[in-house]
């Protein structure tokens, strides 16, 4: 049986997604859980590997079980075993040749910048808190040179391969909801590091040490030298993966 799954998990004390030799990560707490529930261990995929400290309303995973357990009985299951800051809110079953990354059209992601005098105590780790007013109009006039189908070499990790820097940015828009600013990204996929690397880019112009039209210009320039300032992990979160 091939079993969909959506989380929501705070990735403050996260490593990641991504299972590695050190560090507490997300699929690591999953994996866990699903070996106790079922005393077997699963290969998971999933739709995006979030950065450390980056956190998720609405990340995807798939894997497969023998069936012995429905979805929903699986979902109370690993509930009841994942930590207090891991949850899984729906499961369901899916065909065959459904995969959480490779199945996935667009992808959603979230920025929140709090751009007031006071420090958060609630919204701490879970936004940027910027100093000064942010000038929310010229933000998301930079935003628009984003849309469309880009090399993102300037605004991507040295790490990813030259031939997958190319993607297509369906949507970016800058708003001010009560006291945060957010930005919002919807792409068919994100390279590492690139809605942190934007994000820090919006910020300069936010803040006014940049002109709207610098963003575009260091996308156009395919040049990580020219990259901006990246914004911390904690004000980025997965909102959705669209399929």
């Amino acid at each position: 049986m091939n079993i969909k799954v959506v989380l929501e998990y705070d990735g403050s004390d996260f490593a990641g997604w991504q299972q590695q030799a050190r560090g507490r990560t997300v699929e690591d707490e999953l994996k866990r859980a699903l070996r106790e529930v079922t005393g077997k261990d699963h290969v998971v995929y999933a739709a995006g590997r979030t950065d450390a400290g980056a956190h998720a309303e609405g990340q995807v995973a798939s894997f497969q079980t023998d069936g012995r357990i429905t979805p929903h009985r699986l979902m109370a299951a690993l509930n009841a075993r994942l930590p207090e800051d891991v949850a899984v809110l729906t499961a369901e079953e899916v065909p065959d040749d459904f995969h959480a990354r490779y199945s996935a059209r667009w992808r959603r992601y979230r920025y929140r910048y709090l751009d007031r005098t006071a420090r958060p105590a609630l919204q701490r780790g879970r936004c940027w808190h910027v100093r000064g007013p942010l000038d929310v109009a010229a933000m998301a006039k930079a935003a628009r040179a984003l849309v469309g189908r880009h090399d993102w070499t300037s605004y991507c990790s040295a790490s990813e391969p030259a031939r997958d820097r190319v993607r297509t940015m369906r949507s970016a828009a800058v708003a001010r909801r009560g006291e945060f600013v957010e930005l919002e990204l919807v792409a068919e996929g994100f390279l590492r590091g690139l809605v942190r690397s934007i994000a820090g880019a919006l910020a300069e112009v936010g803040r006014g040490e940049r002109p709207p039209e610098w963003v575009g210009q260091v996308l156009r320039a395919r040049d990580r030298r020219k990259a901006p300032r990246t914004a911390p992990a904690g004000g980025l979160t997965l909102m959705e993966v669209i399929y």
